[in-house]
């Protein structure tokens, strides 16, 4: 459910990521960030790792959203909610984790691109609710 668009990309309500960018552009993981349109980014890491992301604010990004978005864009190596009054449910984060794609928030992303394998970084939140629901 987008936040204030039905269409996708579902779009930033300002305009930009412009938050996003400063934040992966000041990284110390991070060599480049490429602004392909659209929230799409492909973000090259220092070790020479290139990510395919794209960033949105969708109000409850789910595994429907999940499946419009790779239906659209392709394959992906992550997908960040760029709002704080956005989020993701627990079954996309679970789905995302099994195609080995990143789902997060951009302060959630900061601490993954730390891992080689970073769509497999879980905050402790995510910890626990996929824990409940059996998913972990």
């Amino acid at each position: 459910m987008p936040a204030h668009s039905e269409y996708f990309p579902w779009p930033s309500y300002y305009g930009h990521f412009d938050f996003f960018e400063q934040r992966m552009r000041s990284h110390n993981r991070v060599r480049n960030l490429e602004n392909l349109g659209d929230g799409r980014y492909r973000l090259t890491k220092t070790d020479g790792s290139v990510l395919e992301v794209f960033v949105c604010e969708c109000y409850s990004f789910g595994a429907a959203e999940y499946l419009e978005t790779t239906s659209n864009l392709g394959r992906l190596d992550a997908i960040i909610i760029s709002s704080n009054w956005c989020g993701y449910t627990v079954d996309a984060k679970a789905e995302c984790r099994r195609d080995r794609v990143g789902l997060f928030d951009i302060r959630d992303f900061m601490a993954a691109l730390n891992r080689r394998d970073f769509w497999t970084y879980l905050s402790d939140w995510d910890q626990e609710r996929l824990r409940k629901r059996g998913l972990l």
